[in-house]
This record gives structure tokens, sequence and C-alpha cells, in this order.
């Protein structure tokens, strides 16, 4: 294969992948933005039913105060000119079927049709429901003509005494259609809305595929196998054998457990990386970055971190013997990080004499003792205090080793 044929090949699958990104992001978006709409969409319809209704019944008993209030006298001076003007007022309003003006044995005094003056009113057909709010009476029948009709009623009082009653007809099926009317403006407008907030959405969602773009071209460049300054933290359990050998699968297991969370956690809260987590070992490496090149000194406080919270752990009455059997060992050095290609696909990996260096220092750690390196006790010297170990032959180096047991810190700012 040509060069020029694999460079296309591997633009051609990088714009594969980041177009199916978008698609991904489009339509999961698209549909959080449906669901999203619907819901508000639903509950703002319902909100402006129940506006509208309201509004109307409101208006309804508005009208029937001012028509009750205004027909007690014509009605005691049988003033028909007069009620019958006031009815026509009233029915002017858009919405409302008719209005009528009653006497105290319910008769038709006045009403916006006139042929049903002058008979007793009744309701076309059965009536559905009654309900009383204060001096308002609603009353729901059926109507030949017109359909279902919301009735309201008032009492005509003067002077303490009722005279009559003033009502009011509406029509509710074209009460529903002007609710449905508005209803439907709302929510066109919120599809108006939902529409450029889907527009905006994948607008993000283009911009956000694009940065994480360059982020992979970024991750692609780096090398193979970078080198890197690092403080190695190797924790394990002494004489872990014997115990292993006196419990059941499951107490080594719990109290393994119990151990290696204080570890870790001691390991991640100082800046350190753990690598590796195998039986009784707990092996956790410190960086040294630009921004942040104490690694050493951190990687020495994560070790003290480690013992003190296993003490801690036991002072609140842990009876799990492990926390008394921690040793730990730590060296510095430049390790190598890359990856491995196996059958398995690519693994992160380091590789540097560091970790078998803090892997010989354990075993010279008895439990709850840490012991550190020369190196590591050059660079931390004035701020230290230790114990010399005296020298010996190492399996991996042919010249006596010098370590060092680590008593505590010394509190005072390193000599210039």
């Amino acid at each position: 294969m040509k060069i020029q044929d694999l460079l296309l090949s591997l633009k051609n699958k990088n714009h594969v992948t980041q177009t199916s990104l978008f698609l991904k992001f489009s339509i999961f978006t698209f549909l959080l933005v449906l669901l999203v709409s619907s819901i508000w969409s639903f509950l703002s319809w319902r909100r402006e039913k129940k506006f509208l209704y309201q509004g109307k019944i409101d208006s309804g008993e508005m009208i029937l105060t001012h028509l009750s209030d205004k027909a007690a006298i014509p009605l005691m001076e049988e003033d028909w000119m007069t009620l019958n003007a006031l009815v026509r007022e009233a029915k002017a309003i858009e919405g409302f079927l008719y209005a009528m003006i009653l006497d105290h044995r319910q008769m038709i005094k006045a009403h916006t049709d006139p042929e049903r003056i002058g008979v007793s009113w009744s309701p076309s057909e059965k009536l559905e429901t009654r309900t009383q709010t204060g001096e308002t009476t609603s009353v729901t029948y059926l109507h030949p003509s017109d359909g279902p009709v919301l009735q309201l009623s008032k009492p005509i009082r003067f002077m303490n005494k009722d005279w009559g009653s003033a009502s009011l007809g509406l029509s509710i099926d074209a009460l529903n259609q002007q609710i449905k009317k508005e209803a439907s403006r709302s929510l066109w407008e919120g599809a108006i809305i939902s529409g450029m907030l889907l527009v905006m959405a994948i607008g993000g969602v283009f911009l956000f595929v694009e940065w994480l773009s360059p982020l992979e071209k970024q991750e692609k460049l780096i090398p193979e196998a970078v080198r890197s300054q690092v403080a190695v933290l190797y924790t394990g359990i002494r004489e872990f054998k014997v115990y292993a050998g006196s419990k059941t699968p499951q107490e080594v297991f719990e109290d393994l457990s119990e151990y290696v969370s204080i570890a870790t956690q001691a390991i991640l809260d100082h800046g350190g990386y753990v690598i590796r987590v195998a039986g009784d070992t707990v092996v956790g490496i410190f960086q040294n970055f630009p921004m942040e090149e104490d690694h050493i000194q951190r990687a020495v406080r994560g070790a003290l971190a480690i013992q003190k919270n296993l003490e801690v752990k036991k002072q609140q009455g842990s009876e799990n013997p492990l926390l008394s059997k921690v040793g730990i060992g730590i060296s510095s050095g430049v390790v190598l990080y890359g990856d491995i290609k196996s059958h398995q696909g690519k693994q992160d990996n380091y590789i540097g004499e560091s970790f078998k260096a803090a892997s010989s220092l354990y075993t010279l750690a008895g439990p709850g003792e840490i012991v550190i390196s020369k190196d590591v006790y050059k660079s931390l010297k004035h701020w230290v205090a230790v114990d010399p170990l005296p020298p010996r032959e190492m399996t991996h180096r042919t010249e006596a080793w010098e370590s060092f047991r680590l008593r505590h810190l010394v509190e005072r700012e390193p000599h210039a």
C-alpha cells in the first residue's frame, strides 16, 4: 500500500468516527429536547386551559353582579324596557348565549330572545350538574340546538328581599373552542422555542465533537514511550503467608480489602497513581510535573499517611490483623512509560529499576516501618529524621545498597 493511500484511509476512518459520534449525540439531543418540550407543552396546555376557563367564569360573575345590581329597581317597578336593555347589553359580550332576568316565581321578565319573555324558565333537558359558590349558582344542562350549556345565576335583592334572579348562559362547546384556539397558539409558540433550542443544541454538539477531534489527534501524537522522573511507593504485608494459612478465604479478602482501600486512598490523596494491586502488594507512583515537582516529598507524605491511617483504624476498634503488619519501601528514579501491544490490546506500563529497588526496600521494612532509598533521603535530608540501615547485598545489584528507616518528618524549611 502506498503511503498516500495509508494516510487517506486513516483520514477517512477518523472522519467516519467523528460523524458517527456527531450523529449519536445529535439523536440523543433531539430526543431529549423532544421529551422536555412535550412535557412542558402538555403542562402549559393544562395550565392555559384552566386559566382561560376560570377567566371566563370570573368575567361572567362580574357581569352578573352588574346585572343584578342594575335590575333590582326596574324589576320592582316592572320596567320591562329597562330590563331588556340590560340583558341586551350583557349579551353583547362575546362568548355568552343568552342573558335573562327572572322574577321570584321563575317567570322570564327579560330575555335576549324576545319569544321567551313571559314564560316560566326550565332547562330543556335534565340537569347534569349543579354547584353553589357564594351567591352564584352554576347549572349545566343540554340545550337542543346549542349543546351543553353552563348557566350562571345570581339573586336580585333589594332591602334584604329577593325579587328574582339574573342569569347568563355560556356555550361549553364555544368555550372549549376558544380554549383550544388560545392553547394552540401557546403550543405553536412553544414549538418555535423548542425548534430554536434544538438548533442551538445541535450546534453545541457539533462544536463539542469538533473540540474532541483535536484531543484525539493530540493523543495519537503522543510517543509510544516516554521517560519520566518518579518516586515509587511499594507496600505489602509482612508474614502474609503465615496469616493467610490461618484464615478462611472470606476473612483474607475482607481484611485485604480494608488494607488496600486505606493504602490506595492515601496515595491518591497525595497526588499519586495506583498502578498495581496484586495480592497483598499495592504499588503507587508519584510523577514529577512542571507545576508539581515535589514528587518525592508527596510519596513520603503518602507513606506516612498510610501508616497513620492504619493506626487510627486500629484505635477505632478494627480487629484486622493486617493493619499492624504493613511495610513500605520508597525509591526514586527514571522510568519508561508506554503501551505494550499484547493479544488483549494496549496496556499502560511502567518499566524501570526503581520498581525493583522499592520492592527490595520493602523487604527491609518491618511491620509499621517505612524504608527509603539513598536518593530519596538525599532529596529530603533536611526535613526527615531517619535511622541508617546497615549495607546489604541486593539480588539485582552488585554494590552495597544504602537505605534508611524513616522515623518522622522534621517540620522546617530545607536549607539552600
